[in-house]
């Protein structure tokens, strides 16, 4: 939003050492940071085990940064992908299912 741009570069770069916190404590990979290059919109990356990247953000501080950037950040978002081969062919699975079950497949 118009006129929070000196408060989100705040609450992002708190963001970053938290989860850079999380990182030196083995619960995750570093954060990656991504910006587009228009400057419209951006990005942060975390891998991890998801039991670990669970408890990261259902902590209280994870989800007071998370307030913060909304209040901030017009649509900010969070998503999870999962990846690996155990959970891509679980994916896949429940699709198919969810699919099937649908008349669609």
């Amino acid at each position: 939003m118009r006129g929070r741009e000196a408060k989100s570069l705040e609450v992002f770069t708190e963001f970053l050492t938290f989860l850079g916190k999380q990182a030196a404590d083995g619960k995750c990979s570093p954060p990656e940071a991504f910006f587009a290059s228009d400057g419209s919109n951006g990005m942060t990356i975390v891998r991890g085990k998801t039991d670990s990247l669970a408890e990261i953000t259902e902590s209280e501080e994870y989800e007071k940064l998370l307030t913060k950037g909304q209040m901030i950040v017009e649509d900010l978002k969070v998503h999870w992908y999962l990846t690996g081969d155990d959970e891509i062919e679980r994916g896949m699975r429940i699709f198919a299912e969810a699919g099937g079950e649908l008349g669609y497949m």
